[in-house]
């Protein structure tokens, strides 16, 4: 039964999570759905043995939760009027004769919304801790179908063009396709995100394929229908990928296929076989991208070789980072408070740079504005998630994980370089900043942590060329099984 809960939430967040800012009503169903969720959550992780591990996870999640909540404290006058970056507000309250208390933060009502906007993906994060390997791979499974369905959407919305009544927010990118998003470069990163998810199960199951003697011979049977709805459920993807016209997009996908090459590979395995199962893969990979860039035809190529073709000089990014490292140095070492930036970052706006005519919601820097916001503390934590994450990239890549089969090995490195595609997006960017993004770098980070079976359960010693982490006594395995295990 919290399998099916987990994959609500999850798929929720992907549903509604769309938007770019904080406050819309979509936001505030997601929050209020995924509160069963994080406490039955936290509920059976009270159930888990508790490990090293686990605990410093636990203890990074309540420093997340923690500092917006820092930030909210009010504090006397004599306190926070000291603080960096306060002279304007100190000025008008002194100019009007008042005396108040304020919090650290800059907008308490737009950090409160990111408090808030924490619960989803923490739900999906504690949630999947507790799920076993089976359950992961279906939740991964689901996350492919969604992507699918906002792939036939986006197409749809290209479709009717800029007036269509799918597109469900007012403020978007009316003359691209973007699904449930409100802005292109978004929808290209769940994209890209679940072709790299979807390329780990391609190479397990195919490799799986070939072990049982099925490429010796032509003809086609049952047991290759889940690979085959894989390979188109991919050509869909990176179609929709081309037409979107996301520069960030593309450049990302083109590397998520490069690493994609190297999901299933075993040295153990390489040796054995002449041709590589990973060069085999990214042949493949490779030729399915170029059936799909044949496939749209001129149209796509022209308008996505026009996007290349601007001057990267004259985007508008280059002034947003030189004013927030402005604000941020000014604002340091408290910061502006979560959700500041829109205001704070207008203080600080030239003349020159208002002539642009352009409202600047983010700094599409997520690292800039993280250090606006929170002054040291973010990008302390931010450093501390990243000595975590090479660790983990460095042992799953060197096959390190002896217990897991090869399809589970494959989505811990598809989910190493969902993160890395991730990280590298919010440079110039901000992915993050949706809850749907944020749900799907829960997810990733998620399989990187081993499963643990709850108290007082039974579990079979798993076999590694089942692909199963844990099996449960009790029966909770889908009808039928669409993926074959390694």
């Amino acid at each position: 039964m919290f399998f099916y809960l987990s994959a609500f939430g999850f798929l929720s967040c992907l549903f509604l999570g769309g938007g770019t800012k904080s406050g819309y009503l979509s936001d505030a169903i997601l929050q209020l759905l995924s509160v069963p969720l994080l406490l039955v959550a936290l509920w059976r992780l009270t159930l888990l043995p508790q490990n090293l591990e686990r605990r410093r996870v636990f203890a990074f999640c309540g420093a997340l939760l923690a500092l917006p909540i820092f930030q909210l404290i009010p504090l006397p006058p004599a306190i926070w009027t000291c603080l960096p970056g306060r002279e304007p507000v100190t000025a008008a309250a002194e100019l009007l004769g008042l005396s108040f208390w304020a919090p650290v933060s800059m907008a308490p009502q737009a950090t409160w919304l990111s408090v808030l906007s924490l619960a989803p993906p923490l739900a999906v994060f504690l949630a999947i801790l507790t799920l076993d390997w089976p359950q992961r791979r279906w939740l991964g499974f689901l996350a492919l179908g969604f992507g699918l369905a906002s792939a036939f959407l986006g197409l749809i919305q290209l479709a009717q063009g800029p007036t269509s009544q799918l597109r469900f927010f007012e403020i978007t990118n009316a003359d691209s396709p973007v699904g449930f998003f409100a802005n292109r470069n978004h929808f290209a990163a769940l994209l890209y995100s679940l072709i790299v998810l979807g390329a780990a199960r391609l190479a397990a199951s195919a490799g799986a394929l070939r072990s049982r003697g099925h490429g010796t011979h032509h003809g086609v049977d049952a047991s290759m229908l889940p690979t085959i709805g894989l390979a188109i459920t991919l050509f869909v993807l990176l179609v929709v990928v081309v037409v979107v016209r996301s520069r960030a997009g593309i450049i990302l996908t083109l590397v998520g296929l490069l690493a994609a090459s190297a999901l299933a590979f075993d040295p153990s395995r390489a040796a054995k076989h002449p041709t590589p199962v990973h060069l085999r893969t990214i042949a493949l990979l490779g030729s399915v991208a170029a059936l799909c860039l044949i496939f749209w035809g001129n149209s796509a190529l022209s308008g996505l070789l026009q996007r290349f073709g601007e001057d990267p000089l004259a985007d508008a990014r280059v002034v947003f980072a030189r004013n927030t490292i402005l604000a941020a140095q000014a604002l340091t070492p408290f910061g502006a408070g979560l959700g500041a930036f829109v205001p704070v970052y207008a203080m600080y706006e030239r003349p020159s740079d208002l002539l642009r005519g352009a409202y600047v919601n983010h700094a599409h820097n997520d690292l800039l504005e993280l250090w606006l916001e929170t002054g040291f503390a973010g990008p302390l934590l931010f450093c501390l998630f990243l000595y975590w994450f090479l660790g983990k990239a460095w042992r799953t890549w060197n096959w390190l994980g002896r217990d897991l089969g090869a399809i589970d090995q494959s989505l811990r490195r598809a989910a190493i370089v969902i993160i890395a595609l991730l990280l590298l997006h919010s440079l110039v960017d901000y992915p993050l900043r949706t809850s749907a993004m944020m749900a799907m770098m829960a997810y990733a980070c998620a399989l990187l942590i081993d499963p643990t079976p709850l108290r007082g359960r039974r579990n079979a010693r798993p076999d590694p060329r089942e692909g199963r982490k844990a099996i449960d006594s009790e029966p909770r395995r889908p009808v039928v099984n669409l993926f074959v295990d390694v």
